[in-house]
């Protein structure tokens, strides 16, 4: 199906919205409602969603945040009225009354090597109205994509689906966000500050903010079990890194070039290497951005030579160049005769700190 496009002005209306939209395209909601705050304070902060894919093998847990972190560790020592936005972790079961009361105790849960819950997140405005768009692929596995335009042109991106897989593999869960759950504050709310601070979607980052769920290896059976894979540096604890690393050909700053970036076919030639570098998946001639697909790689056994092996593609998303599509315009591929019609969007904004680096999705 097309695009969905609604008006909502907090993070809890943002939560309602998702939840709608996710159970009109085959999602089940298994939980929904006001959450406690993680405090232990008994105070009711925000909403708890659960949604599980169609195929009832990712279990998505999204909670949205009012004034207060929502995960143990958060950059949250800013004023109160920045924290505000929406968190999304992803687990294999699905408990509706965990033991502790917190939201993100789930069995299988995406963690770091320490065994802290971690995820992904974007920072949303307190109370103010703004455009959300909402995506979803079916065709060649599920995906949701949440797209908020924060400002006129200006988007944070959340999304969770199930890898393409190649080969037969345990596992296939992808999440990934415009930051991870360590950064998804903002210190004050303004274009340059949201900019600033986020990431590439479904990329390689410094801090990673994309997840996998894979056996990989011998990593299920170290102690503690490795479950998940993040696509960061290794050792660094607010750079999400679960013990196993995962790779994209998206890079973002400062990835190409240092010494753990991962030796993968990857686009960042291709990507704008300034604001003003539209970037060279791009012809000024006719205005063709090709479609570029986002292979999934996973880092084998041993982790000290760097080996990675292609295990999957991101399902119906694209890296494109938004140099001549408008953020949030829908676009015939091969045009006219192909019916194929693809939604483009740049990571934040067009020109901003990522230059013209975007993406395409399925419609």
């Amino acid at each position: 199906m097309g695009y969905t496009k609604v008006t909502i002005s907090t993070p809890n209306d943002l939560l309602i919205a998702l939840s709608a939209f996710a159970a009109a395209n085959n999602w089940t909601v298994l939980a929904e409602g006001d959450d406690l705050a993680i405090d232990g304070s008994s105070a009711i902060d925000g909403k708890r969603l659960v949604i599980r894919s169609p195929g009832g093998k990712t279990f998505a847990h999204f909670r949205s945040a009012n004034g207060m972190k929502i995960f143990p560790s958060q950059n949250a020592d800013g004023e109160k009225d920045y924290l505000y936005g929406l968190g999304l972790t992803c687990s294999t079961e699905f408990t509706e009354f965990p033991a502790s009361g917190r939201w993100y105790d789930q069995v299988g849960v995406t963690r770091t090597t320490g065994s802290e819950p971690i995820g992904v997140g974007i920072p949303l405005h307190k109370s103010q109205e703004y455009n959300v768009y909402f995506n979803h692929v079916a065709d060649p596995s599920e995906l949701l994509l949440v797209s908020a335009e924060l400002f006129p042109g200006v988007f944070q991106h959340i999304a969770v689906g199930e890898t393409y897989k190649i080969g037969s593999w345990t596992g296939g869960t992808i999440y990934s966000a415009s930051r991870n759950s360590a950064n998804m504050f903002v210190t004050t709310m303004t274009q340059a500050a949201v900019e600033a601070t986020s990431g590439h979607l479904f990329a390689v980052n410094a801090k990673a903010n994309t997840f996998l769920r894979a056996n990989i290896d011998s990593a299920p059976l170290r102690t503690p079990e490795v479950l998940w894979a993040g696509a960061g540096p290794s050792g660094e604890a607010d750079a999400g890194y679960t013990g196993k690393r995962l790779a994209l050909p998206v890079f973002g700053a400062n990835v190409a070039g240092a010494a753990w970036q991962p030796n993968i076919p990857h686009y960042r030639y291709l990507q704008s290497q300034s604001a003003d570098d539209t970037g060279r998946n791009v012809n000024t001639l006719n205005c063709i951005s090709v479609n570029l697909p986002l292979a999934v790689y996973v880092l084998r056994d041993p982790d000290g030579l760097a080996n990675f092996s292609q295990c999957g593609y991101v399902p119906g998303l694209y890296f494109i160049s938004t140099r001549n599509v408008s953020a949030g315009g829908t676009y015939n591929i091969n045009y006219p005769s192909s019916g194929d019609v693809f939604q483009a969007f740049p990571h934040t904004s067009r020109g901003g700190v990522m230059g013209y680096d975007g993406f395409s999705v399925k419609q």
